[in-house]
């Protein structure tokens, strides 16, 4: 690409001052020098040009040999004052370890956080300490690291025990050395990369003017933006532009161009695009880019040999991505090893703190390429975190920072974020990283308080409290009245930040609580500034008087439903939790307004109660989602915990009679309890009554009840495994976790749930134990709006109000067919009544003291509507609550209380009982009925056989000739054994051979005939490698397919075709219709809109109608044939010649071609071709494969077809046992597998003959003794093959082995005739076993009982079946004389002797079944293998998803551009490429980094499958989020590897597909 030549100097123009140069001078020069900084500059100056960047390419080889003898030499002897390796060995002698390891992490490297022992949970170690720490014992945390951070082993303040492992024991020796040396260095790659310096005066020795148009990552592009670019820009292919890319968004930059500086600024010029803005691209000179080179190189050479540095200011200097991460590593391990330097490089990063994170907000780069991103190893130290608070005000610097960020406010000073361009949206997304970094200063609060601190301390509180009052009140929505809303408002970003703030609120509140001083103070400062905020509360609303049950309050005239209300409020959230510490300490409050702590958490409730109503519904679904999160675990403990602990505090200061009234207000349905008022929202007033029940009841709060933090998990936990039983991370997330990531379940879950273990699938999952079963409360109040929640407080149980509310619902309730009242509002109010008569000493609890004469008691109400026949169902709950009330005055309140806590139990056992009780009186019924209607049957059958006794008994008669001729033929009548093979064969008798099956289209039935209709399987076939021994031999290149000749399979199985089907009939022509169809649909969906399917048309794919199985062919299915009974020699079968007659129908002929071309087609990935010979040839082998594999039963059809098709491919089949030296090349005995050779022998026989007389004249054979013959021969040649390749060293002295040893010479002679027999019958079970397999379904014999398990006789009943002696040597004894010929024709065969005296081993029978390779027991030793893998194309790079083949054991670079290949024409990724060529076109694969096994068919097909790696709680953890430790199940394994072995990988795409279509869009090819 570059448009002129560079005229520097060659690298053989060095050779000369190469030769003249000594390191050992350059270094002695320097330390004699007094400005050793120019003086090694001008070195550099000198040489780094004459190396570095002589062309386009920026590292040539030349580099690698240059550079460390013109630069990095005279380094080293500076350096060590002597020979370098020499010196650095002396050095690494008396340097001792230090007792930090500060390791630093790669990308994807594991890391170990200690639930239990550490600080936070920012603090890790590496595997090496991990394992030899005390944590390994401990419950901890496994994650993968992102790269940039270290090893936190030997900081004391990282752990609360156990800091140290093995190694990092404590020593006090430590070395210091050349500090200045390593200034000068690092100063210089500073400069090299800072703007502001001008390099080219700086190296006035710089070349001559060439410049490179350098192309910068800017992590706003994507990928194929780029690509378009640079195609664009310097005319480059696709393939060039796709390299380009890839180099730099892994190094962060990428030179395109060289040459003059206009050539350069011609392609920055072209940088133009209307849809985004344009690349960032620089044209740089290329001294100042050879110098950058190798700064680089030198940074990495000080992260090398580094111990101890200085202290560096340095900000976000314009680094390359890869640049700024060697950086950072070269930081991590020098300067913040040492404790005296971290603080003063903390100290400086806390006063630069503003500019830093002004530039990153500012960048475009990620957070780990930026400087701000060392934060989290100086503030999550606490003494550094304290220090920086008192000293540096860190914490208001923090929280400053972030607020200047986001300026842009409505008029009332709240954030506005309706109107965020994209601009601002992407800074918001970044300045969320200093909420991070506040996280991490305040994550360990501390022990001991000085007052400046505490000075500190509240002015970061106070800046903390500016924060929350610009929270305070905004995104406010109204209620839409008449038209529904045209745009959606945007929320989403204000929840994100109140989801960052909750740990923040959680931790302050937490920092509060260690000093009664701060707490004092925060709570002074927090009622302030709410009291600021609102104005006092009323916001300028009118005042009003309210009148209720003899009571009245004064408040202010609010509707919800018609004004501003917004449901953020972190200001009165946060004061109600430091008002719940007060309570926790006793301390008291003063100059409270109970009125206004209230209103704006009863508003935000209340709005929530009329969504429910549907009052909002014009609101669209930002509101619904608000309501949402507002109860989601992830914010309920700030937000709707929070609202619920402030009305409790309210109404506990409050007059019981004046908070109901206010909230009846609030409610807007004070008039409907307080007038006779018609119109009512019945849902509402559930609400209603919920929020009372929540206010009273809910004691499960430190502060409001007598509890602990465990009280509280302890009773979350029960309630929702009443839901149902649940997995661990099930109930994680319906936990709330703490600022550690923590919920503290384990500490109590075992004392309320029994734990079940998962099986092969599923989970593990904890289920309630039955005594924890009492603890249930239907009205929990973190359940859903579906399951109610229960809560108590007695002062606002005796007002008057709430009676009052009581009694009009219970007079609402006396009318059946009032619209007044509801079954849930009828619920709540029993529940309330409840309440009252169990938590009051009076008789008179449940009595208005201000009631009107003509009202009736609550208590009469309750008596008669007991016996209301419209409240049947409440009958039970109200005769209780009456129950209560009387047998009150005679116990305490301590045994009501207990009775109460019975209650919900007991009620819900007897519902339950009445239903299992009525269930079980309906069944009995049905039952009775049932046996009624059998007896009459029975009764008019006996009646009707007695009126019709003649025509049964002749029925009868003619029955018993057909029953006797079925016996003659079934297989105890006449002969206990059963062969499958030759002229003894078992035969189906007349009712045997009849085959009716039914089809799953038309549901019609049809008898399998040879000359009827053809009733066919789908089926799928595929090319497998699941058996191969030689996965180096690849398959036939597909270039070459029409010249390769498939005849004979190799022992190795390398590769063949596999055939499935899952077992479903049709009809052709219904099969046909139904794929026509299926054409139809497709072609029709391209027209409309192009949606990717599970399967592919266009290659003949379809799903199975009834099971939606993945399928490319049909099989037909053929029926049994009864053949003749007569015998042949075995010296005149090997000289006859065959004929063939083809007898089926033109349907079934019609099926067997499309199913031997689908063969044809698939195996050798040709086009269709029905003439060719080669297509019978595909069907043997694609059915002896099959049988090896599986052994599937639809071979019989496989058999069926072959034995329609090219007869005259006898003979040259039988050349392989019976030699011919007239014919060349053909294979020796070694190289074939046999039992291909068995089933093409006896499939390209006449098997299937009508007319047997016509044959019987011509050739005298039966069918059946030629496949007796054929099994013989094969069998012996089989024998054959074991005794040459599989014996290890040992012979018999036995008549075949001196046959054999005669023929070849080669064989020793051994003694040993037992263990050579051992070896021949465990060589040949496998073949004998497929044979009989193979034959069973060619005859349709029945196989004896012994076959059905394996046991001893396992051997005699394969040989009886397949009528073979059980002295298999007999075969050769019979017929000695025709045999030696043939051994000596087998072994004098050049290829004998050649693969004998190969080096290459040879296949041994029997060959051992594959297996999926062996994994590690703990997924971290695999997260460790994975982390140290380079990408093999990127130059050492560390490839980010390591990707490991569970096939052949190879770690592949997936998902990147950079290791993409072309595969046929197309660009694919590498899993996929090496997905043909491990596993012709099917792979498996485990994602490292991500515990997800991948599973890919061809180039357009996959899915994700569950890992094999299981949690101590028997779940899964794909993407490593929990971080439980992980450790191997084998069970689970065994399954993918059956799946692999049964070849339904692509069988579980499909279904995979199918039931998630996302996964049909995924591009699986780039993988």
């Amino acid at each position: 690409m570059a448009a002129v030549e560079t005229d520097r100097d060659a690298p053989s123009a060095l050779c000369s001052e190469f030769l003249n140069f000594s390191a050992k001078d350059t270094a002695a020069k320097w330390l004699q020098v007094s400005n050793l900084p120019k003086e090694v500059y001008q070195h550099l100056a000198c040489y780094v040009p004459k190396i570095y960047c002589l062309g386009p390419n920026l590292n040539p080889q030349n580099e690698d040999l240059l550079a460390p003898l013109l630069l990095q030499s005279p380094l080293e002897w500076y350096l060590c004052g002597e020979e370098p390796s020499v010196g650095l060995a002396k050095l690494e002698q008396n340097n001792q370890p230090s007792q930090l390891c500060g390791h630093v992490f790669k990308v994807g490297e594991p890391t170990y956080s200690c639930r239990e022992c550490a600080a936070d949970p920012t603090c890790v170690l590496c595997m090496q300490c991990f394992l030899g720490s005390v944590h390994k014992e401990h419950r901890y945390r496994m994650t993968t690291s992102g790269g940039g951070g270290f090893c936190d082993c030997g900081d004391t303040e990282a752990w609360k025990k156990g800091p140290y492992c093995q190694k990092h024991e404590p020593n006090i020796k430590q070395v210091f050395f050349g500090q200045y040396f390593f200034f000068v260095i690092v100063l210089y790659c500073i400069l090299v990369y800072w703007e502001k310096c001008n390099l080219l005066i700086l190296f006035s020795r710089a070349r001559g003017d060439t410049y490179y148009c350098m192309l910068f990552n800017d992590e706003v592009h994507t990928y194929e933006q780029v690509i378009y670019t640079l195609q664009k820009a310097v005319n480059c292919t696709q393939k060039e532009a796709v390299s380009f890319a890839t180099t730099v968004d892994r190094d962060g930059r990428k030179s395109v161009r060289f040459g003059d500086f206009q050539f350069c600024e011609q392609a920055k010029s072209r940088n133009t695009s209307r849809q985004t803005k344009p690349l960032r691209v620089q044209v740089m000179h290329s001294s100042v880019v050879a110098h950058q080179c190798f700064a680089l190189k030198a940074l990495t050479w000080l992260g090398q040999i580094i111990r101890y540095s200085v202290l560096i200011q340095v900000s976000n200097l314009v680094f390359p991505a890869g640049a700024r991460n060697v950086y950072h590593q070269l930081f991590m391990s020098s300067l913040l090893m040492d404790t005296k330097y971290k603080k003063l490089f903390a100290i400086q990063f806390a006063k630069n703190y503003e500019r830093l994170q002004s530039d990153y907000v500012k960048d475009d780069h990620d957070r780990e390429f930026s400087v701000t991103d060392l934060s989290v190893q100086m503030f999550t130290v606490p003494s550094l975190a304290r220090m920086l608070i008192t000293e540096e005000n860190l914490m208001t610097t923090i929280i400053r920072t972030f607020m200047d960020h986001l300026r842009h406010r409505d008029l009332h000073g709240h954030f506005q974020f309706e109107r965020y361009t994209a601009q601002q949206a992407f800074k918001f997304r970044r300045v969320q990283s200093l909420i991070g970094d506040l996280k991490y200063v305040l994550i360990s609060r501390p022990t001991e308080w000085t007052d400046q601190l505490r000075e500190k301390y509240l002015e970061g509180f106070s800046a903390f409290l500016e924060l929350l009052k610009c929270m305070q009140g905004m995104d406010p929505v109204v209620r839409q009245v008449g038209q529904h809303i045209e745009m959606e408002p945007e929320w989403e970003a204000a929840f994100t930040l109140q989801m960052k703030l909750t740990h923040i609120i959680s931790m302050m509140q937490e920092w509060c609580s260690s000093d009664e001083r701060v707490l004092i103070e925060a709570y002074k400062k927090c009622l302030s500034a709410l009291t600021h905020c609102h104005s006092g509360f009323t916001d300028g609303e009118q005042p009003i008087t309210l009148s209720m049950c003899g009571h009245s309050v004064d408040t202010i005239r609010y509707c919800v439903s018609q004004e501003k209300v917004s449901i953020h409020l972190p200001l009165s959230r946060l004061l109600a939790g430091l008002h719940a510490l007060l309570s926790l300490f006793s301390l008291s409050q003063s100059e409270l307004s109970p009125p206004m702590l209230i209103e704006h958490p009863l508003r935000c409730l209340v709005l929530c109660a009329q969504v429910h109503a549907g009052m909002w519904r014009r609101n669209g679904f930002s509101l619904v989602n608000q309501i949402y999160y507002y109860h989601n675990v992830k914010c309920r403990v700030e937000m709707f915990d929070k609202d619920l602990s402030m009305l409790q505090a309210g109404a506990s200061m409050m007059d019981p009679n004046h908070f109901l009234m206010i909230m009846l207000s609030r409610f807007e349905l004070y008039h409907i309890f307080s007038s006779d008022v018609v119109q009512q929202n019945n849902t509402l007033i559930e609400e209603m009554l919920h929020l009372v029940i929540m206010i009273v009841g809910e004691r499960y709060t430190a502060g409001v009840g007598q509890v602990e933090c465990f009280d509280e998990i302890r009773r979350e936990i029960v309630h929702q495994l009443c839901i149902r039983p649940m997995a661990h991370s099930e109930l994680v997330k319906a936990l709330p976790e703490n600022e550690n990531k923590e919920t503290g379940m384990e500490r109590v879950i075992d004392s309320v749930a029994l734990f079940k273990k998962p099986g092969v699938t599923g989970k593990g999952l904890y289920k309630l134990r039955p005594e924890s079963a009492k603890m249930f409360n239907l009205y929990f109040h973190h359940y859903s709006r579906a399951d109610q929640s229960k809560v108590t407080l007695v002062n606002i149980l005796q007002c008057d109000v709430l009676l009052g509310i009581l009694g009009a619902v219970l007079q609402w309730a006396m009318e059946p067919s009032g619209g007044h009242w509801s079954e849930s509002m009828l619920q709540r109010v029993r529940l309330l009544c409840l309440f009252s008569v169990s938590h009051t000493h009076t008789h008179t609890s449940l009595e208005l003291s201000e009631a009107p004469a003509n009202t009736p008691s609550i208590l009469a109400l309750l008596e008669t509507l007991q016996n209301a026949p419209h409240l049947e169902v409440h009958k039970d709950m109200i005769r209780w609550i009456l129950k209560v009330n009387v047998t009150r005055l005679h116990h305490d309140l301590l045994m009501q209380v207990a009775l109460l806590s019975d209650w919900m139990y007991v009620y819900v056992q007897t519902v339950r009982d009445k239903d299992k009780a009525e269930r079980k009186r309906k069944a009995e019924m049905a039952r009775l009925r049932r046996e009624k209607i059998m007896a009459q049957m029975s009764e008019m059958q006996r009646h009707f056989i007695n009126e019709n006794k003649e025509l049964f008994q002749q029925s009868l008669e003619e029955l018993d000739p057909s029953t006797s001729s079925t016996l003659e033929h079934s297989p105890s009548s006449c002969d206990s054994t059963l062969f499958c093979v030759g002229p003894r064969r078992w035969r189906a008798g007349g009712s045997d051979r009849r085959q009716v099956v039914t089809c799953i289209l038309c549901q019609e039935e049809q008898e399998i005939r040879i000359d009827g209709k053809a009733m066919v399987l789908a089926a799928f076939v595929q090319r497998s490698t699941v058996m191969s021994k030689n996965r180096k031999r690849p398959p036939h290149n597909p270039g070459m397919s029409l010249y390769y000749d498939p005849l004979f399979m190799h022992p190795d199985l390398s590769f063949g075709t596999h055939t499935g089907s899952c077992g479903h009939i049709m009809h052709s022509h219904c099969w046909q219709r139904y794929f026509e169809a299926v054409q139809a649909k497709e072609q029709r969906r391209q027209q409309r809109l192009r949606v990717h399917t599970s399967y592919d048309v266009e290659n003949g794919e379809f799903l199975c109608p009834l099971c939606e199985c993945l399928s490319n062919t049909v099989i037909p299915l053929l029926p049994l044939t009864k053949t003749s009974c007569y015998k042949l020699q075995f010296s005149k079968f090997l000289g006859t010649n065959f004929l063939y007659v083809n007898p089926y129908s033109s349907t079934i002929k019609e099926m067997l071609t499309t199913f031997g071309t689908a063969t044809y087609k698939v195996g050798l990935k040709v086009h269709p071709n029905e003439q060719d010979p080669r297509v019978p040839i595909m069907c043997w082998g694609s059915c002896a494969y099959t049988i090896q594999s599986i052994g599937q039963s639809i071979v019989i059809t496989l058999v069926a077809f072959s034995s329609a098709a090219q007869p005259g491919l006898v003979p040259f089949v039988s050349i392989s046992l019976v030699p011919d030296p007239r014919v060349e090349n053909t294979p020796c005995i070694l190289d074939i597998d046999m039992f291909h050779l068995l089933v093409g022998k006896n499939v390209t026989t006449q098997l299937k003959l009508t007319n047997w007389e016509h044959f019987f004249n011509k050739s005298r054979l039966s069918a059946d003794t030629a496949q007796l013959h054929f099994l013989h021969l094969v069998t012996v040649a089989h024998i054959v093959q074991i005794l040459l390749s599989s014996v290890p060293g040992e012979s018999l002295i036995l008549p075949l082995h001196k046959a054999l040893h005669v023929c070849f010479s080669g064989l020793r002679e051994v003694d040993s005739g037992w263990h050579l027999w051992c070896c021949v019958k465990a060589g040949i079970l496998p073949y004998l076993r497929a044979a009989a397999l193979f034959f069973h379904y060619l005859n349709g014999a029945p196989a004896p009982p012994e076959l059905h398990t394996l046991g001893v006789g396992e051997w005699e009943a394969l040989c009886g079946y397949l009528c073979l002696p059980s002295n298999l040597l007999q075969l050769f004894y019979n017929n000695r004389e025709l045999m030696e010929p043939l051994l000596h024709g087998w072994c004098s065969h050049p290829g004998v002797l050649q693969g004998l005296q190969s080096s290459v081993a040879l296949i041994r029978f029997p060959r051992e079944s594959n297996h999926l390779i062996e994994l590690p027991g703990d997924y971290s030793a695999l997260i460790n293998q994975a982390s140290s893998f380079t990408c093999p194309k990127s130059g050492g790079d560390k490839s980010r998803a390591p990707t490991l083949c569970l096939v052949c054991g190879a770690m592949l670079c997936s998902q990147s551009y950079c290791c993409q290949s072309e595969l046929e024409g197309v660009d694919v990724g590498a899993c996929t490429a090496h997905t043909f060529a491990c596993g012709a076109g099917v792979g498996i694969f485990l994602r490292v980094r991500e515990s997800q096994v991948l599973f890919l068919a061809g180039k357009t097909k996959g899915c994700f499958y569950a890992p094999p790696y299981l949690d101590d709680y028997g779940e899964t953890d794909q993407g490593l989020r929990r971080g439980n430790p992980l450790h191997l199940c084998q069970e689970r394994y065994r399954k993918i590897q059956k799946l692999w072995r049964q070849h339904s990988i692509t069988e579980e795409i499909g279904h995979a597909q199918e039931a998630n279509q996302t996964l049909v869009g995924i591009d699986w090819q780039h993988l």
